[in-house]
């Protein structure tokens, strides 16, 4: 028998705490169908800048972050490159000359991974000026990835490594080795999917090296699980762990610490979000309590965990696809964390944050403090609207 114990649903009331959506702030709307964040610091100003694959209009474009003053104003941005049908789009040193890369997976007709080359290294000095000049940025592809699969995530592991997840066809957890001569890439398949759509970075298991905890929304090996780092200096050895959800159609996922307690959010396409906690034993399925979507929002998407209220408690950020004339982003507060008995059903309290008049599909959720007011602002992108990259602005402080 399954050790997942799936309980009541918890109910939201539809009580708004801020009253009305929260400001609306655009980041970058340059092309079309912008399909994700990511964060890293890839002028070394010491600020987090973003990169995202425009899926409609082929382009890779990174958005760098200015001072405070002016994060609420379009942030200067250039493409770094032009390919097909992006996905996703991520920071990663793939030639470890020390400078954050790019890397694009593209799933479209292309279906072929791509490395955006920082061009900050040029005879023999280093320059961060030179990383905002779109013209200086080289494209190449990875030849050993062409038609491989629809490739759809990358979460670099290391400086040397990254881990891919894919769709189908040949839908599959990837690891390439890039510490080759002569560019080659080594691919080692880790575990056989169905359609990838999280791969977070994270040492489930406590011993000091970084697992990869993934969720697959599509066919017979879908769920929520983590694959443990087993590799030692000689041998790379992965071994699967089911945590839960093979039964539903699971999106974007996070996972964190709440009170020393490892906690994993999930959001579904089947009307609730998942909160799983493990219980003594991690590599077995972890426990689940099941929270109902609120009505009158979209379809659930992506996910994030974090205290927006500031009132020291964990709260669920949301973002949602199929939301026209719906609540597209919102979050839930009052809730509990823990997994609640059968006759203790969880409430929310459900408050929005985009309103009903904008955005249709957004994506995978950035929770930080943009504009440096000590509250937890939510950063994230919609393709439908057009809206591009954009940024809501917490009005907790």
């Amino acid at each position: 028998m399954s050790r997942i114990l799936f309980l009541l649903m918890a109910t939201c009331s539809a009580v708004s705490i801020a009253g009305e959506p929260w400001a609306l702030h655009t980041v970058d709307n340059a092309s079309r169908g912008a399909d994700g964040v990511r964060l890293a610091d890839v002028d070394k100003d010491g600020r987090l800048d973003i990169v995202t694959g425009w899926e409609e209009g082929g382009k890779i474009r990174i958005c760098f972050q200015p001072e405070p003053s002016a994060v609420r104003k379009p942030w200067p941005s250039i493409q770094v490159g032009n390919v097909k049908s992006p996905e996703d789009a991520v920071f990663a040193d793939v030639n470890g000359d020390g400078w954050l890369d790019v890397v694009s997976s593209c799933e479209g007709k292309q279906q072929a991974v791509f490395f955006h080359l920082n061009p900050a290294v040029a005879n023999g000095a280093a320059s961060g000026e030179r990383v905002r000049k779109s013209a200086a940025w080289t494209t190449k592809p990875v030849p050993a990835s062409v038609d491989y699969t629809r490739w759809m995530f990358c979460e670099p592991l290391d400086s040397r490594t990254l881990i891919f997840g894919s769709k189908e066809p040949n839908a599959t957890i990837t690891l390439w080795d890039l510490s080759a001569a002569d560019d080659e890439v080594e691919f080692l398949d880790l575990r056989k999917s169905g359609w990838i759509m999280s791969l977070r970075r994270f040492d489930v298991d406590n011993d000091g090296d970084d697992d990869i905890v993934y969720s697959d929304r599509k066919g017979p090996f879908r769920s929520i699980g983590w694959l443990e780092n087993q590799s030692d200096s000689q041998h790379r050895a992965w071994q699967d762990h089911l945590i839960g959800g093979k039964d539903l159609e699971v999106m974007f996922l996070d996972i964190t610490e709440v009170d020393d307690r490892l906690t994993i959010a999930c959001n579904t396409r089947n009307g609730y979000a998942l909160l799983l906690t493990p219980g003594t034993d991690v590599t077995q399925p972890w426990n689940a309590t099941r929270i109902a979507h609120p009505d009158g929002v979209g379809g659930g998407k992506g996910i994030a965990l974090g205290d927006v209220n500031l009132d020291g408690h964990t709260d669920l950020a949301c973002t949602c696809e199929h939301a026209e004339g719906k609540v597209g982003v919102y979050w839930l507060s009052g809730g509990s964390l823990s997994v609640t008995k059968d006759d203790e059903p969880q409430r929310w309290t459900f408050n929005d944050i985009s309103g009903r008049t904008t955005g249709i599909k957004f994506d995978r959720i950035e929770l930080l403090d943009l504009d440096q007011d000590g509250d937890l602002d939510l950063l994230t992108c919609e393709e439908r609207d057009n809206l591009g990259v954009i940024w809501y602005e917490n009005p907790a402080n």
